[in-house]
């Protein structure tokens, strides 16, 4: 397993950025287990996770609280992960547009730098939380770009306060509401439901007959964000969508989404080798 750890500018938020990245290179297991792993040849490249973390962490969380590193070796998949900043994955109206740097750049910055193929069948996405949001937000409007999206506790709950919160939210009392605030303006000028509401983006994707990822969620049953994502689950069947939904004991926790996000990468359409 090689990790490194980049320092890149990124346009779309005209700032520096820090990302990591897993690639599944050889190391000892291959002497004392028989590992077949290897480096690319010329034209190789891997598979890739994009990996979001949730509100208030930033892109070393996966790393620091879970076995991705060793996961990503077992399936011969790279792991990308960057920082979002508790922006809910969204293009702010006075910050960075990160919904436009996940989706946009930060895929054309690592593929350029690594062996990292470029083909929507080999880019996958997945999160916790907050980017258990942002995965469900990028999967249906940018579906172009990923052949799965798996959320985990996904923050899929009313994300539109109340008018009265957002005016409040100048001091506000509840950090979340800052962001909130941030996020959509004193007034709610900047929420457009077509893509802060998960239920709605969900809708209109089938009534336009979008070719949608492959689409996985989990969350614990002792979960606060249950209710939430057990609703939206059953909504998306209402509807007639594809989603294969898994619960289980568990609260908002890496004891629980450790062991999650190693079913996800079985369920993901891996080829576990290289690609292209």
């Amino acid at each position: 397993m090689a990790l490194f750890t980049c320092n890149l500018f990124a346009k779309t938020l005209y700032a520096s950025v820090t990302v990591n990245v897993v690639l599944p290179t050889p190391d000892s297991s291959a002497d004392f287990f028989g590992n077949d792993a290897r480096y690319p040849n010329e034209g190789e490249k891997f598979q890739t996770l994009y990996l979001l973390h949730g509100f208030s962490a930033d892109y070393t969380d996966w790393q620091r609280f879970s076995r991705i590193e060793s996961y990503a070796c077992e399936n011969k998949i790279a792991v990308v992960m960057a920082s979002a900043n508790n922006s809910s994955y969204t293009d702010l109206p006075y910050g960075g547009k990160y919904f436009t740097f996940f989706t946009e750049e930060l895929s054309k910055l690592v593929e350029a730098i690594f062996p990292l193929s470029n083909k929507r069948e080999n880019r996958f996405v997945a999160g916790l939380s907050m980017g258990g949001f942002g995965t469900m937000k990028m999967a249906l409007l940018r579906p172009d770009l990923y052949a799965a999206a798996a959320s985990l506790s996904g923050g899929f709950g009313n994300r539109k306060p109340l008018a009265e919160t957002i005016k409040s939210a100048s001091m506000p009392t509840i950090p979340s509401e800052k962001y909130r605030y941030n996020q959509f303006g004193e007034n709610l000028e900047f929420y457009d439901e077509n893509k802060d509401d998960v239920k709605v983006m969900l809708k209109n994707a089938l009534d336009n007959g979008v070719d949608l990822p492959k689409l996985y969620m989990c969350c614990g049953t002792e979960d606060f964000i249950y209710p939430t994502n057990k609703e939206f689950y059953e909504y998306a069947q209402s509807i007639g969508a594809e989603i294969t939904y898994e619960e289980g004991p568990g609260v908002h926790d890496f004891y629980f989404w450790d062991p999650y996000i190693k079913k996800i990468l079985e369920w993901m359409p891996l080829t576990h080798g290289f690609v292209d």
